[in-house]
């Protein structure tokens, strides 16, 4: 599940100071853009999976045009993150679910897993 997010890039003596104006929490820094990109991912990462394990709603990305910020040393870029690698899986549930006969078969044959089908179905569901 991707997420993107409009971060703040700003200039400072050592490298870069990022932060993200919609995700409270979510700041790093780095020595340089291509590390600060990576180092942005994770900060997001960590703190929008923080959010879904708290059953917390995610904050909706301001569009990135409409993020101010100083051009003299600031600029903002959007940063992309993959949230399966940041949300706990360690423990799973267990449930019985109930579908059309016709659609199991078809299911079955077509070797579908099952869990990972329902697992991806509530996820768009839910929006997480």
């Amino acid at each position: 599940m991707n997420k993107v997010y409009p971060a703040i890039f700003e200039q400072d003596t050592v490298g870069f100071g990022i932060y993200f104006p919609d995700v409270e929490g979510a700041v790093t820094q780095a020595d340089s853009i291509p590390e600060g990109l990576v180092m942005a991912a994770d900060a997001l990462g960590i703190m929008l999976g923080d959010l879904i394990e708290k059953d917390c709603s995610l904050p909706d990305p301001t569009p990135i045009n409409e993020i101010a910020f100083d051009k003299r040393k600031q600029f903002v870029t959007l940063v992309s993150v993959n949230l399966t690698d940041y949300l706990k899986e360690g423990q799973l549930d267990k449930k019985n679910v109930s579908i059309p006969h016709w659609l199991n078969v078809r299911a079955e044959k077509a070797g579908v897993n099952f869990s990972k089908t329902l697992t991806e179905a509530l996820m768009d569901k839910l929006e997480v």
